[in-house]
């Protein structure tokens, strides 16, 4: 599985490209790069400090209801990290449980947006 967790735009990014975009079809670009990262909800718990990084990666996909995970294997061997295990299975039961409401704004987003898009459609021919 590649490295998703790493191929995000950095925070703000996106917030930034559309409100530099100065054209309808600007905007429409950033929109289709910000939906893969409107759809896909990702947990992450991570060790660092020491001489590697130590990582549990959840991804889930809210349309196909997928899921990955990515676990370093110290988390699986070492006793000390299993609090941390645990904590990282509770913030995905959490953010799961937070779904219904993920979808919903998806519905809504993408009614506003064909809306916007006919609109704007419809002034440019």
């Amino acid at each position: 599985m590649p490295d998703e967790e790493d191929t995000s735009p950095k925070e703000g990014e996106l917030q930034k490209e559309l409100r530099d975009a100065t054209t309808p079809e600007k905007v429409w670009a950033v929109i289709k790069k910000a939906i893969p990262e409107i759809i896909c909800l990702k947990i992450t718990t991570e060790v660092t400090g020491g001489a590697e990084d130590r990582r549990i990666y959840t991804m889930i996909d809210l349309l196909q209801a997928d899921r990955k995970n990515k676990i370093h294997r110290d988390f699986l061997k070492d006793p000390d990290l299993a609090p941390l295990r645990d904590f990282h299975a509770e913030q995905v039961k959490l953010a799961e449980q937070d779904i219904q409401k993920k979808l919903e704004f998806l519905e809504a987003l993408a009614r506003t947006l064909v809306g916007v898009i006919k609109k704007v459609s419809e002034t440019t021919e």
